[in-house]
């Protein structure tokens, strides 16, 4: 005597393709949530901070920073001031062709001159952005419990 199955494929195939796009927006809302966060901290740091006295007389500096979403190498948000398309270009080469990647990114070509001298452009708020987003993936349950606690232990100070 054969089984018979009682439910439609269809649906269950529809059901799996709706699953799996609301985990894949929530994956995405949580990237932009810490990319927003990282540009807000790093175009916002004070100037008395300890880490971030260097003088933006222009706020080119400042102002250049952002960040870029991708997913399976196409971008998907951005949030640039300025000079877009150069940014894009310089980034050409660290895309990714696989999964989710969030680039944060100082636009302006003297910005690692301005960190190598010891002042903060976005460093510490690149580590800050990757405990975060952690955080968030991890109450997905997309990663494993307790990394973002180990990533805080290596990066902050």
């Amino acid at each position: 005597m054969a089984l018979k199955s009682k439910f439609n494929e269809s649906r269950v195939t529809q059901d799996i393709q709706r699953q799996t796009d609301t985990l894949y927006e929530k994956i995405l809302n949580s990237f932009i949530i810490a990319g927003e966060e990282f540009v807000t901290n790093a175009r916002g740091q004070m100037q008395d901070h300890a880490m971030g006295q260097y003088k933006d007389q222009t706020t080119n500096l400042r102002n250049s920073i952002g960040y870029f979403v991708y997913h399976n190498g196409e971008l998907i948000k951005e949030n640039l001031v300025g000079n877009a398309v150069a940014n894009k270009q310089a980034i050409q080469d660290i895309i990714n062709p696989k999964g989710f990647q969030l680039i944060g990114i100082a636009g302006m070509n003297y910005a690692s001159h301005v960190e190598s001298k010891g002042y903060n452009v976005i460093s510490y708020q690149a580590d800050i952005c990757m405990v975060d987003l952690a955080g968030y993936l991890e109450k997905l349950e997309v990663i494993e419990q307790g990394t973002s606690a180990q990533m805080e232990e290596t990066f902050i100070p």
